[in-house]
């Protein structure tokens, strides 16, 4: 069964979304079925103007539009470059079209957002292909967080209407967790299934890390730094570790939007041990983990926080790394504390400084760390998505 999944970016461009298309498609390609992939306009491939992309020898299909100003990035876009990108809609659905009468796949997959949904909807319709739409975020909740204008207040209610207008008019929708079900469904969305986020286990290096006698327990956030994650209550927790006298040091692995605003943070704080790393490639993802005892999510409270579950809590349990997040929703459907995971109350950064600081009394608990680890492995394994993947496919084609 051939699949094409129509994706807004992907590898070599590295984030959740390119991650997890990334092991869809590895996992699907295991099982037996033919993935290949497509990516935006707004996207290069490994060369500037290739056409396909072989990588994890899977077809990345390119359809850049040649503009360097277009390019996805992370920091938010103003209306201007947003009203001018939508024009490359037509594009997309051209190239796509010539990709589909070329490779004709059995079932096309679009991935999150709207832009990849309405260029399968229409194809699905001429070739009589059928269509998932795969969900994995409130888009239109991302853009309240900067809503502070008559314009930018109305582009959340234009993101909820057309997502919402695409979710009616495929043949399923996919979503990566109980909560995001629930909040569809409200909208009237009937035809969902879960697929939850996952973790490729093949491909974490669990190399033997040898530590000190006296190693101090290192703690760390491996993602994308938008102000969403909590950074900066993390860091102003962690003046208050340092002013305790304790020497642990901090690593921050990624790039973001918020990436500058917490630099000046930092800087404003005086921090000494709190080291800001940058953005790093998917294949030095490995060392940076080996830095990191201890993994720390501090998601804040909001609508976005409680429907999605993000993807990095699960690879730091691969990694064996004990794990503590904020006890929004996303986080909560993934730890179980003092199980498999320690919870703090959200947007607290007392709560925050005082279970960071037992843990740097008491050490990490190989106890929860097995679990998590085993949680992981048994219940959380791509393989077992990408079967469920083909069940659904099978029974679009069957209807």
């Amino acid at each position: 069964m051939k699949v094409l999944h129509i994706v807004y970016q992907s590898l070599p461009n590295v984030s959740g979304s390119s991650i997890r298309t990334r092991d869809i498609v590895m996992t699907q390609k295991e099982i037996g079925l033919d993935p290949i992939v497509v990516s935006g306009p707004f996207q290069n491939g490994k060369e500037r103007m290739s056409k396909c992309d072989l990588i994890n020898n899977i077809k990345h299909y390119r359809t850049y539009n040649n503009k360097p100003g277009q390019l996805v990035i992370e920091n938010t876009t103003p209306l201007r470059v947003r009203l001018m990108k939508s024009f490359s809609i037509f594009r997309f659905y051209r190239e796509t079209k010539k990709i589909v009468e070329i490779e004709k796949p059995d079932v096309l997959h679009a991935h999150a957002m709207f832009f990849c949904a309405i260029v399968a909807i229409f194809i699905g319709k001429k070739f009589n292909i059928p269509v998932c739409y795969e969900i994995r975020s409130l888009w239109e909740e991302r853009e309240k967080t900067e809503a502070t204008t008559i314009i930018k207040r109305l582009q959340p209610k234009f993101l909820r209407f057309v997502e919402t207008l695409c979710m009616k008019h495929v043949d399923k929708v996919i979503v990566i967790n109980e909560n995001l079900k629930k909040e569809i469904s409200l909208r009237g969305i009937k035809n969902i299934d879960i697929i939850p986020n996952a973790v490729n286990l093949d491909l974490i290096n669990l190399a033997e890390e040898h530590k000190k006698p006296d190693h101090k327990v290192s703690f760390g956030y491996v993602g994308s730094v938008s102000p969403i994650e909590g950074l900066d209550l993390l860091a102003k927790a962690w003046k208050e570790i340092e002013i305790k006298g304790y020497k642990n040091k901090f690593h921050v692995y990624g790039d973001g939007n918020f990436f500058k605003d917490l630099e000046s943070l930092v800087k404003e704080l005086n921090l000494n041990n709190f080291h800001l790393n940058g953005k790093i490639s998917s294949d030095l993802v490995s060392e940076a983990y080996k830095t990191i005892d201890v993994v720390v999510n501090p998601r804040l409270k909001s609508k976005i926080a409680d429907t999605v579950t993000p993807l990095k809590p699960l690879e730091a349990m691969g990694y064996n790394k004990m794990v503590i997040a904020s006890n929004v929703g996303g986080m909560k459907e993934l730890i179980r504390h003092n199980e498999t995971g320690l919870l703090f109350k959200a947007d607290s950064q007392k709560a925050l400084e005082k279970t960071i600081v037992s843990v740097i009394l008491d050490g990490t608990n190989k106890t929860i760390i097995n679990k998590a680890q085993s949680y992981v492995s048994k219940e959380k394994s791509w393989k077992s998505n990408a079967i469920n993947y083909s069940k659904i496919y099978k029974s679009l084609l069957s209807s």
